[in-house]
This record gives C-alpha cells, sequence and structure tokens, in this order.
C-alpha cells in the first residue's frame, strides 16, 4: 500500500494494486459523512473493434454494445441491482461515455456491503435471451427519445461531420439496427475481454479505514475466478486530416434554431502531459473569447445574435480533439458570419487582458473539485488512464504561457477544418 500526501492541497490518497492486476484509489477524506464509490472500467462506446487476445483475431461489435452492456449488468437473477443499494440506504447509479464505463454508488451508511454489492454485480455477468430481448426494447426507446432531442441529434450530426472513420462520430447508445443485433454471446465477450480486473479501477473516497477496505476487496477478489488473459488491444482506425462534411441541417419540431460549429484539431500533443496541458490552454482561450464576462459575448448577446444558451468548449483526447461552439439563434446564418468574422481579429490584448483571470478561475475549480465527489473520481479515473498524477495538475495549469494562447488563436479556427451543424424548426 502506497500512501501520498499532497501538502498544497492537504489531501491523502492511498494506492493499492492488487494480485489480479485491480488498481484501488483511496481519498480519505476524514470528518466527511458521504463516501463514495466508483468502479470504472477502460471501455466506452468507441471501442467497437478490438484484438481478442485470447484467440488473436479482430473483432468488430455492434455500435452502443458497452452501453448495453452497462444496463445489461444491472439484471440479476433474484432482485433489482438498484434494489439492494436501496435497501443498504446507498444510492447507485452507472453511465457509459465515449471512453470509460463507470458504476458508483454513494451512502452515508453500510459503506462495506454497498461495495461488496456493487463488485459483485460488475463481476458476475448473467445474460439470457430473455433478459437482452427485454433490453433492447428499452434502449431502444431510449435511442429513440434521444433522436428527439435537437442538442443530441445536432451534436452527432457534428460529429459526423467532423469524423469520417473515427468511432466518436457514434451515438454511444448505437443504432435501432446495432442494438437489434446484439446477442448474449456478443456480451460475454466483451465483459470477458475488457471487465478484467487490470481494466479496471476502483475509486474510494470518504472517512473511510484503508487497511480494512482494502481487505475487504481483497476477500472478494480471492472469492472470484477471472481469466488469465491480457487487456485487448484496441483498434481505432485511422482518421483523416480533413473533415468528413462541412454542414449538416436538419428540420425538427424547435421553438428555436440550434447551431453547433466545431473546429477539428489534427495536431495531438506527443505525450499525456502535452495533451492535458493543451486541453486547459485552449478552454482558457475560449473562455476568455466567448465567456459571459467576455467583451465578445456581450456584444453578440446585446445585438440579439446568441442568446444565454451560447457555451463553447475544447475536447482533447490521445486520438480526437474538437473546438465546439453552440447556441440557439433565430438567425443562425447570421450567428454563424458573426462568430466567424470575429475569430479573424483575435487581438494579443484581448488574450492579455483575461488570461491571469481566467486562469486563476481554473486553479480555483481544481481545489473545489476535491469536494465535489464525483467530479473528482471522474477527473482522477481521466487523468490517471492517461499516466498523469491528480496533485500534478496545479503545476501543469500553472505552467501554461500566454504565448501558447497566441499561438492556439493562429491555428485552431481554421475554416477549412470547421463543421457547422444546423437544426431548424419545420416551418421555417
Amino acid at each position: 500500500m502506497e500512501k501520498v500526501y499532497d501538502k498544497k492541497m492537504k489531501e491523502i490518497l492511498i494506492k493499492e494494486k492488487l494480485d489480479n492486476g485491480l488498481h484501488i484509489y483511496i481519498f480519505n477524506k476524514k470528518g466527511f459523512t458521504k463516501q463514495y464509490a466508483m468502479v470504472s472500467v477502460d471501455y466506452g462506446s468507441n471501442d467497437i473493434e478490438f484484438i481478442d487476445v485470447e484467440t488473436g483475431e479482430k473483432v468488430r461489435t455492434p455500435e452502443g454494445i458497452a452501453h448495453f452492456l452497462e444496463h445489461q449488468l444491472f439484471e440479476d437473477k433474484e432482485a433489482s441491482i438498484f434494489d439492494k443499494f436501496a435497501d443498504l440506504g446507498a444510492s447507485a447509479n452507472a453511465y457509459t461515455s465515449f471512453n470509460s464505463t463507470n458504476y458508483l454508488f454513494s451512502s452515508t451508511e453500510n459503506f462495506n456491503k454497498a461495495l461488496i454489492n456493487l463488485l459483485n454485480f460488475v463481476q458476475t455477468p448473467y445474460f439470457t435471451d430473455k433478459s437482452v430481448n427485454k433490453e433492447k426494447g428499452i434502449i431502444i426507446q431510449e435511442i429513440k427519445m434521444y433522436q428527439d432531442d435537437p442538442y443530441w441529434r445536432s451534436l452527432f450530426n457534428l460529429l459526423s461531420g467532423l469524423y469520417s472513420t473515427h468511432p466518436v462520430k457514434n451515438d454511444i447508445a448505437g443504432t435501432v439496427e446495432s442494438v437489434s443485433s446484439i446477442s448474449p454471446e456478443d456480451l460475454y465477450l466483451c465483459h470477458k475481454n475488457f471487465y478484467q480486473p487490470a481494466n479496471m479501477d476502483l475509486i474510494l473516497i470518504g472517512d473511510l479505514n484503508e487497511e480494512k477496505i482494502i481487505n475487504l476487496v481483497k476477500e472478494n477478489q480471492l472469492q472470484k475466478s477471472f481469466s488469465d488473459i491480457k487487456t485487448p488491444v484496441k483498434v481505432i482506425p485511422e482518421e483523416s486530416k480533413t473533415v468528413n462534411k462541412k454542414h449538416v441541417e436538419e428540420e425538427m419540431n424547435i421553438s428555436r434554431p440550434l447551431v453547433q460549429i466545431a473546429f477539428k484539431d489534427i495536431e495531438t500533443p506527443s505525450t499525456p502531459k502535452e495533451i492535458i496541458k493543451k486541453e486547459y490552454a485552449v478552454n482558457i482561450l475560449l473562455d476568455i473569447l466567448f465567456s459571459r464576462s467576455s467583451v465578445r459575448y456581450n456584444k453578440f448577446y446585446e445585438k440579439g445574435i446568441i442568446d444565454s444558451s451560447f457555451s463553447s468548449t475544447y475536447i482533447r483526447k490521445e486520438d480526437y480533439g474538437y473546438i465546439h461552439l453552440y447556441g440557439e439563434s433565430r438567425e443562425t446564418g447570421r450567428m454563424i458570419s458573426a462568430i466567424l468574422e470575429s475569430l479573424k481579429e483575435i487581438e494579443k490584448s484581448e488574450i492579455h487582458e483575461g488570461f491571469m483571470r481566467i486562469k486563476k478561475k481554473y486553479l480555483g475549480n481544481y481545489i473545489k473539485m476535491f469536494n465535489n465527489f464525483s467530479s473528482l473520481a471522474a477527473e482522477f479515473i481521466n487523468y490517471r488512464r492517461l499516466g498523469i498524477d491528480i496533485f500534478s495538475l496545479m503545476k501543469i495549469i500553472d505552467e501554461i504561457k500566454i504565448e501558447e494562447l497566441y499561438g492556439y488563436a493562429d491555428i485552431l479556427f481554421n475554416e477549412d477544418l470547421m463543421v457547422e451543424s444546423i437544426v431548424k424548426n419545420k416551418q421555417d
């Protein structure tokens, strides 16, 4: 067991790796009544192709299978998994992202029993034709519901415009056709490959006795047998340096048209630290340009070009990245033109004026994150999988230089790599 104390944050992190490969991380929060646990599997909706290490063959699975598997693991032979947690006074949930699947609960009592419940249902699959067919109906309804959501529909139109081969363009839940094709055998295959202890992390947060908790988890894991295999090799197809479609437009029954704009970032930093640093730097730049305190935002707002729904963010992963601007506007063409014109006129003085203020905001958000258990667990996993110590984030943010923002302002808003996705009212 390794214990790390961060002097700046006054936080204690305990690390333990079990013989079966499971990594345990405990943030010891003395005096807190709330306790939180999350099992994170390094397997998300992007991972539809992989090399099965048992056979050595490349496997392509249906889109949406990671999300389907998350749903199916809540099916139990005897009782509802959610009811089991509720009986212990714990609140459970789960979610699938592009890059991971996460199972979690929070409680103020019966933490140890709830933790064993969490480990058991995640690591003990039970799939039948009956349960899978029942789940298909539920998820297909969920897909149809999201298809009626203008923002969700527009987002994946945007991503399919940005990317021609990368699976991030696919809806996390899959399609009606892909979900309909999923079988129990598909689910067992993915569970066998990805739900190995070595491909999972257990994050625990609260006022906990770390030695007792670690021994409890060890005993639980010794009662289970896992295939003696390595984690599968994920296969991500090589993505084009250009965009797939520059303009995507749809009509739906909405009160105000929705505009989403993205700029594809085709330059991936060479190290995990540089990936994180770039993500923070570009988001600081976007806040300077488009946050509600910016001159540009307020000018657009006063002229009716944008409304309070407008927002901006930058996504940077190891294998994809893009700048994302979105909001509602009755004059979609005017909004897009105004944004593009303003991006041609970024002054160094504008960046200089907001740089330290916005940078301090991000440093403040980092500090506050340690008291938000769900955010802390999610962010910890994101950085841990890149090989980045979460306690080093403050230093990484602090090292960002204003010259880096000048450079990103010059190169990232490339209209050749821009996609616009618009949803208009059917009556417009």
